[in-house]
């Protein structure tokens, strides 16, 4: 009898198993219906709006200017700043993005487990069959289940 037992549990960690199947995620979607995401979509378009709002007022000081060492300096300053913005700006929006990115393939990972499925897509690369779960992680994301 041990002997059986053994063989079969031998048996079972060589035989392929079947797969549980492939989910797929519209990330557009997700990304366009999940609050965090929308949230900080708007906080870096309202950063970038202040870098262009920076820029008008400093191109209104720049035609008041009469002389062109003036002129020269200002554009060296501006040069200059907007530099700093520009790279603050751009660590800001990585940042975020990826915090959008993280929360999101958590939750997914989560929805992946719970459904017994062996890996979830991007829906554009799913041509036929799968397991649509882009409702079911939107509902997870904004009911605040991503921690």
């Amino acid at each position: 009898m041990k002997k059986l037992i053994l063989a079969l549990a031998f048996i079972s960690l060589i035989t392929p198993s079947f797969a549980g199947g492939v989910g797929y995620v519209d990330y557009e979607k997700v990304a366009a219906n999940y609050q965090f995401a929308k949230s900080s979509m708007r906080e870096i378009e309202a950063k970038a709006k202040e870098i262009e709002q920076y820029l008008e007022k400093k191109e209104e000081e720049f035609n008041k200017l009469d002389s062109p060492v003036q002129k020269k300096k200002l554009e060296t300053q501006v040069q200059s700043e907007l530099k700093v913005k520009e790279t603050a700006f751009n660590d800001f929006r990585e940042k975020r993005e990826e915090l959008v990115y993280t929360r999101i393939h958590a939750v997914s990972e989560k929805i992946r487990l719970e459904k017994g499925l062996d890996a979830i897509l991007d829906a554009r690369s799913v041509f036929s069959g799968g397991v649509d779960i882009t409702n079911d992680l939107i509902n997870k994301l904004n009911s605040g289940l991503q921690n």
